[in-house]
C-alpha cells in the first residue's frame, strides 16, 4: 500500500484519531512556551522586581504565543467539525500543520531573547504564517468539490472560513516587513495579533449568520 496514496480511506474512516494526535501536540506545545520562563540566579533577600524586568521580554512573547497557538487550536477545532471523513493526503497535510505548531516554542523562544533582531522576528512570523497557509491547504485540500465534508455546506461558508484562516498571517508578513523599519513596531504588532484576529473574524461568523 503506498502511503502517499491520495485515495480516499474507508468510509468508516472519521477524523477522530487526527483530531486527538492534534489536541495532544497542541497541548504539549503550549506548554512548552512556559519553559522559556525559567527564575534568574538570585541573591538571598533581593528584590524580585530586577528579575520580573530581565524576564520581560519572555513574559510577553510567552503570553502572545499561547493565545495566538490557542487561535490556531480553535480554528483547528472548526475546520474538523466541518470535514466528516479522512484520507491520506488530509493525514500529511495535518501532520505539516502539527510541525509547524511544534516549532512555535522554539521560535517564541528565539524572539523572547532577541526581539530587536529582524532575523528573529522574521523566524516567528514565519513560523505562525506558514500555521495559517498550512491549515488553509487543509481547509482548501477537504473542501474542493466538497471532497471531504457535508455537500451541503455552502461555498459562501467555505470562503468566509478561509478568509479567516489568512488573517493572522497577513498580520505576520505585515509585522515582518515592519521590522525592516522599526523592530519595537513590529513587536507591537505581534503583541496586537490576536485582537486584531478577533475584530474581523467577528464579522466574518455574523456575515455566515445571515447566510
Amino acid at each position: 500500500m503506498n502511503i502517499f496514496s491520495t485515495h480516499t480511506l474507508p468510509e468508516a474512516a472519521s477524523t477522530t484519531r487526527i483530531e486527538a494526535l492534534s489536541d495532544n501536540i497542541f497541548a504539549v506545545a503550549m506548554t512548552l512556551l512556559v519553559l522559556d520562563l525559567r527564575i534568574p540566579a538570585h541573591a538571598e533577600g533581593s528584590s524580585v522586581w530586577p528579575y520580573v524586568a530581565l524576564l520581560w521580554h519572555h513574559m510577553r512573547t510567552f503570553a502572545v504565543s499561547f493565545f495566538i497557538v490557542g487561535l490556531y487550536w480553535v480554528l483547528h477545532h472548526h475546520v474538523f467539525i466541518f470535514v466528516k471523513r479522512s484520507d491520506r493526503t488530509l493525514l500529511w497535510l495535518n501532520l505539516l500543520f502539527m510541525l509547524f505548531v511544534v516549532v512555535t516554542p522554539f521560535s517564541a523562544g528565539l524572539l523572547g531573547a532577541f526581539d530587536d533582531s529582524r532575523t528573529a522576528i522574521a523566524v516567528y512570523g514565519a513560523n505562525i504564517s506558514l500555521l495559517g497557509i498550512s491549515l488553509l491547504a487543509i481547509w482548501w485540500y477537504a473542501t474542493h468539490e466538497h471532497r471531504l465534508i457535508d455537500v451541503k455546506l455552502p461555498r459562501a461558508v467555505i470562503r468566509l472560513e478561509a478568509v479567516r484562516m489568512m488573517i493572522l498571517p497577513a498580520i505576520c508578513v505585515f509585522a515582518v516587513a515592519v521590522s525592516f523599519a522599526n523592530t519595537t513596531a513590529s513587536i507591537v504588532i505581534f503583541v496586537l495579533a490576536p485582537f486584531l484576529y478577533l475584530w474581523p473574524a467577528k464579522r466574518t461568523i455574523r456575515a455566515k449568520r445571515e447566510l
